[in-house]
């Protein structure tokens, strides 16, 4: 499946935390949903690097939001770092406060 996204999974040396990230333009919930998959059979942490999407679609933030409720139900610890749009985007919405938000600089 061919998205506007440079989607690619960087498992990290240990189990925790999980890395996934994005650039681009991330315009639909398919592409978010497979962006997401591994993290949700993944132990541990989890860090979504969103800080080189350009642009964040309506369908691409279910997802985000049903991994955050996810976490948030195991216990799990998740950062997202966003690019200004995704930090916009999300903030419009309300959504600051359900999704961490983290500067989009990778730790």
């Amino acid at each position: 499946m061919s998205t506007d996204s440079d989607l690619r999974n960087i498992p990290t040396a240990s189990p925790a935390p999980l890395i996934v990230s994005a650039a681009g333009d991330l315009i639909n919930g398919p592409a978010a949903r497979d962006l997401l998959a591994p993290v949700l059979r993944a132990p541990g942490g989890v860090t979504v690097d969103l800080s080189k999407v350009t642009y964040l679609s309506m369908e691409a933030v279910v997802p985000l939001l049903a991994l955050a409720g996810r976490c948030a139900a195991e216990h799990r610890p998740l950062r997202v770092l966003g690019s200004d749009p995704v930090r916009r985007k999300l903030t419009l919405l309300g959504l600051a406060a359900v999704v961490p938000l983290d500067p989009a600089t990778v730790p």
